[in-house]
């Protein structure tokens, strides 16, 4: 199968390497608006030919997977639809399944049927097709947000290419798909994003950004990725990342209200508190320290 990938950056360019290498797609069409992402992905073996029309690039494709910020996916869709083969079929990788599926609906009207979306839980801080790699899916989640509309075939064939890059699917309606990822991805991104500017707008930042440790660098190491992509991500999800600010407000007011008082007293209730919220077990899942820490600020 031919794959054109439009928008060619780290996660377009992984995917393609990672179904040239597991044998389900034989050839890459690259398209993308800047020369060097195509030039970069023909000259690391990703791509075999590009451009930078979308239209062309999905003229042939047999599988046409829309890898830009989720804000462009309806133009393009609307680009490609006219030329798009009757058996093609067209993803995209969106990490915001509502505003990004109604754009499909509309702009593919009777190819619709042809259109199956999956976002990968995978990735990279720094963007750009060069930093782009063929195990980025290995043991990752894929979320699958087939809904009515979608042809059974659509939804088949794109599952199974992400089945041989090595990642396991699980599907979940577009509703619920938001609602998650604005807590587990799109909140983490916008504190990350807030830190540094917090950091970068106090005295003598420099001094300060050299002394960040490992706590620092964990926390704040997402904050490289493309401004662009995370702009588009914040406005298309921005009810459920607004409910979720501020949830995440309430429970600093809980931090704030144990540290101030703990400064002025050595009441038992805040000891008690500072106690509950550290996890206690042995080489816990990120997943069971994150349930754990929850429960404990919660029960305060």
């Amino acid at each position: 199968m031919k794959l054109a990938v439009i928008g060619m950056g780290l996660m377009g360019g992984s995917a393609a390497l990672a179904m040239k290498r597991a044998g389900t797609i034989h050839s890459v069409y690259a398209c993308d608006m800047s020369p060097e992402a195509v030039s970069d992905s023909i000259s690391m073996g990703i791509a075999d030919e590009g451009g930078s029309d979308p239209a062309e690039a999905a003229r042939s494709a047999d599988v046409i997977m829309v890898a830009t910020p989720v804000m462009t996916m309806e133009s393009i869709f609307r680009q490609i639809a006219p030329v798009m083969k009757p058996d093609a079929v067209v993803t995209d990788i969106g990490s915001v399944r509502g505003m990004v599926q109604e754009g499909a609906r509309r702009a593919l009207g009777a190819k619709f049927s042809q259109y199956a979306p999956c976002h990968p839980i995978a990735g990279g801080e720094k963007p750009g097709v060069r930093y782009a790699f063929a195990d980025m899916f290995v043991g990752k989640k894929v979320i699958s947000t087939a809904e009515e509309g979608m042809s059974a075939r659509a939804v088949e064939i794109i599952e199974s290419l992400w089945k041989s890059c090595g990642a396991q699917i699980i599907r979940m309606s577009p509703e619920r798909h938001d609602e998650v990822f604005a807590l587990m991805s799109h909140l983490p991104h916008v504190l990350a994003y807030a830190l540094v500017a917090m950091i970068t707008e106090s005295r003598d930042p420099d001094t300060l950004l050299s002394m960040g440790g490992t706590g620092f660098l964990d926390f704040s190491r997402i904050a490289a990725s493309s401004p662009v992509m995370w702009r588009d991500i914040c406005l298309a999800n921005r009810k459920a990342i607004s409910e979720g600010l501020r949830r995440y407000r309430a429970e600093l007011e809980l931090f704030q209200k144990a540290i101030d008082d703990a400064m002025q007293s050595d009441d038992p209730a805040v000891q008690a508190y500072w106690k509950k919220i550290k996890y206690k077990g042995e080489k816990p899942t990120p997943e069971e320290v994150v349930l754990y820490i929850a429960k404990q600020v919660k029960a305060y």
